[in-house]
């Protein structure tokens, strides 16, 4: 989620960060591509389907279109069979990251001499730690 809207919302500085840990989190680099490329193509049905794919549409509609949310988008996610819990919890992921997007770009944030991502690789074993 916290990708997905960070390209919605073009936070390089987020995305950056969060895809990097995603990816790695991810254990599987050809998903991980295929994820991204889905994401970044704004075709989450790419590489989503059932309730991820529900809950990526209704993130992507609650970014760009939050004028238009109506019962209709809540009412899509328990036909899915997300439950009132789990949408609560992607709202609120959702809305965070709205933010920090907005504060990030706002202020003009960059990635220049930072670390990115949280995993980092060992040197030994190439294992992330």
């Amino acid at each position: 989620m916290a990708s997905y809207v960070s390209i919605l919302n073009t936070c390089g500085y987020s995305l950056l960060h969060h895809w990097a840990n995603a990816s790695r989190l991810m254990e599987d680099p050809e998903r991980a591509e295929a994820v991204r490329a889905a994401l970044d193509a704004g075709r989450p049905e790419d590489a989503f389907e059932g309730r991820e794919l529900a809950l990526l549409r209704y993130a992507a509609k609650l970014t760009t279109d939050v004028g238009a949310m109506e019962r209709s988008d809540i009412d899509a996610l328990h036909a899915a069979g997300c439950d009132d819990g789990e949408i609560l919890e992607v709202n609120q992921v959702v809305a965070y990251f709205n933010y920090s997007n907005r504060l990030l770009n706002g202020l003009g944030v960059s990635t220049a001499g930072d670390t990115v991502g949280y995993y980092k690789e060992t040197e030994e074993t190439g294992e992330t730690a």
